[in-house]
């Protein structure tokens, strides 16, 4: 989706229960929220039930990594961001389905580079620099949102450090990589992006070095102009990376 009202739309840290998209009537969000924290980059709306410290802990960790992410995307500078919080996932989910038009599963988006939403859980910390990062990337290239979404994935969660081992992934450690046609799919049919994203990144930054990550962003994953690759001889080179550094 390329318009103007949906560039910003943004799927991340999907939880793994499987739940498929609906269209519910829609519940009242009656959590409010309001400004409780300011940082030197971000300001921290919450509801009441909301502890401080959780949020303090938020902005803390947004604040420590906001000069590397900007640095590794070659980013000089980002506006002030945004950062919403709830604590009741009625409200949370909500006013998520409302944004959408359907209900993702989601605990984690974006509306644009300049506000995240997240619902309150155990993963914020993690989950609210994952969201930092897309708002980045997508300072970079209004035209990046979930296009291709592969490589949107890739790109923060790669920077997030969210790794995970492939002979953890039961299809990966049979020798079995998806496509990135199939890591493309809708976020509410297929997660795996989730769990490979890291290991797309480490190949990119590994085999092709910094700027070439970077200029994949800049041109939506143009994986020939950039690195001279075919789909097909990605995907070969990519598990052959994966297979040597992770499972020889």
């Amino acid at each position: 989706m390329r318009s103007a009202t949906c560039l910003a739309i943004v799927i991340s840290a999907i939880a793994c229960g499987g739940e498929t998209a609906t269209s519910p009537s829609l519940p009242i969000a009656s959590e409010s929220l309001a400004m409780r924290v300011q940082t030197a980059h971000f300001q921290m709306f919450a509801g009441t039930a909301t502890p401080d410290a959780m949020l303090r802990a938020a902005g803390d960790r947004l604040e420590a990594e906001y000069a590397r992410i900007l640095s590794d995307l070659g980013v000089s500078s980002h506006p002030t961001v945004t950062v919403r919080i709830w604590q009741d996932a009625t409200s949370y989910f909500g006013e998520l389905t409302r944004f959408f038009g359907t209900r993702y599963q989601a605990t984690g988006y974006i509306t644009g580079p300049t506000e995240l939403r997240l619902l309150a859980g155990g993963n914020l910390n993690t989950n609210v620099v994952h969201e930092f990062t897309h708002a980045v990337s997508l300072n970079m290239n209004t035209r990046f949102a979930n296009n291709p979404r592969w490589f949107w994935e890739t790109v923060a969660l790669y920077e997030n450090g969210e790794f995970v081992h492939p002979n953890q992934i039961e299809s990966v450690s049979r020798g079995n990589f998806p496509t990135l046609q199939q890591l493309n799919a809708d976020a509410n049919t297929d997660t795996q992006i989730y769990q490979l994203g890291y290991l797309l990144g480490d190949f990119i930054v590994s085999r092709y070095g910094r700027d070439a990550f970077i200029k994949l962003v800049q041109t939506n994953a143009d994986l020939q102009s950039v690195l001279g690759l075919s789909s097909t001889e990605f995907e070969a080179a990519w598990r052959s990376f994966v297979r040597q550094k992770y499972q020889s």
